[in-house]
């Protein structure tokens, strides 16, 4: 089997991150091969417009693979790594490897969790949250997530630390003690104010505190873990080419627990959950973005025993854009693994012809 094509194309969707109605870009890539099988994935990620991402899947990436073997995928991901500087291009080599993954399970007939070596078929799912106005709008939707069926909820936030505080307390109180919540800082604070977050998150007992600090303050996340009971998550935003810069984090004990993000490859997603694996480390992937994103985000989960729970965007319909299948909790709160050879979805190409903005081949 050999690569024969390989197109990006640029489509306009609706914002889901933003509470009143705005439009962004996404990438659609697509690699065909010689057999008619062909490789899809819709992400945004990376800049806004999307065009960088798609332009560098064409120009960079594509004269790369080209007549190459599809099924050669740790070779084909050298290749691009060695041509890439971090940043957009990764999300480019993400794009394509995501792609590759789709044509192998389609080829062997199976979902790609089972060709890396099934672990479970269900897992728990929290839900991940817009940020709302006021600690009530954030508490309200946070009950409305339990009540569909949710053991747990994530938290972004909007205004100050004081203000993050505030909404903490509110969903704690909103939820009961029977409810995991997450809280997610972003990479915002100082040492000092995340401390002083974190005290009240561990007497609230959040089950994560993600990445409070930025990702290069080694020294003041390992500082912050040691003096937390609240397990610190961090590395969601370490968008480098190899899982090695991972290591710095395990061997120093900086985070107790490690993010990645499917994203940038599934080929390197589990080299990432591996390698925490082999310190011990559990390893939980990001699920944000577009259905590709979930659907790769719990491909891995289904083959790694490092991962406890699956990061589900709610509102669900605002990420489920030109696609045909969706991931839905059950009674007790779980997502389930894809049965559908490849990635498992399907995609509308009827709705991404209507919203393409601009096409590189």
């Amino acid at each position: 089997m050999k690569i024969t094509d390989v197109r990006a194309t640029v489509v306009e969707v609706e914002n889901p991150m933003t509470p009143t109605k705005s439009m962004m870009h996404s990438n659609f890539v697509e690699v065909f091969t010689d057999e008619g099988i062909v490789g899809r994935m819709l992400s945004n990620r990376g800049p806004n417009p999307s065009r960088s991402v798609s332009q560098s899947v064409v120009e960079v990436m594509k004269p790369l693979i080209l007549g190459q073997d599809p099924l050669d995928r740790e070779r084909l991901r050298e290749l691009m790594v060695a041509r890439s500087f971090g940043g957009t291009t990764m999300y480019s080599i993400g794009a394509i490897d995501l792609c590759l993954w789709d044509i192998a399970g389609k080829k062997a007939g199976m979902p790609i969790y089972k060709m890396l070596g099934g672990y479970r078929d269900k897992i728990r799912a929290y839900a991940s949250l817009l940020a709302f106005d006021s600690p009530k709008a954030n508490a309200d939707y946070a009950v409305k997530m339990v009540a569909m069926g949710y053991t747990g909820v994530k938290l972004h936030l909007r205004g100050t630390y004081k203000d993050h505080i505030a909404t903490a307390r509110a969903v704690r109180d909103a939820v009961g003690d029977n409810i995991d919540c997450f809280f997610d800082a972003n990479c915002r604070y100082d040492r000092r104010t995340a401390l002083i977050v974190g005290r009240e998150l561990d007497r609230l007992h959040y089950y994560w505190y993600e990445e409070p600090l930025p990702i290069t303050d080694l020294e003041g996340l390992r500082e912050l873990s040691q003096a937390l009971d609240i397990p610190i998550a961090s590395n969601e935003v370490l968008y480098y080419a190899q899982p090695t810069h991972f290591v710095p984090y395990l061997v120093g004990h900086v985070a107790d627990i490690m993010r990645s993000d499917a994203l940038l490859g599934i080929t390197h997603a589990k080299k990432v959950a591996d390698m925490c694996d082999s310190f011990h480390v559990k390893c939980e992937l990001e699920g944000w973005g577009p259905a590709t994103g979930q659907f790769a985000t719990l491909q891995i989960a289904g083959c790694c025993r490092n991962t406890d729970v699956f990061e589900k965007m709610e509102p669900g319909e605002a990420y489920d854009m030109c696609v045909k299948d969706t991931i839905k909790i059950d009674k007790e709160g779980f997502v389930h693994m894809p049965t559908k050879p490849g990635l498992g979805l399907d995609f509308d190409l009827d709705e991404i012809k209507k919203r393409t903005v601009m096409t590189f081949s």
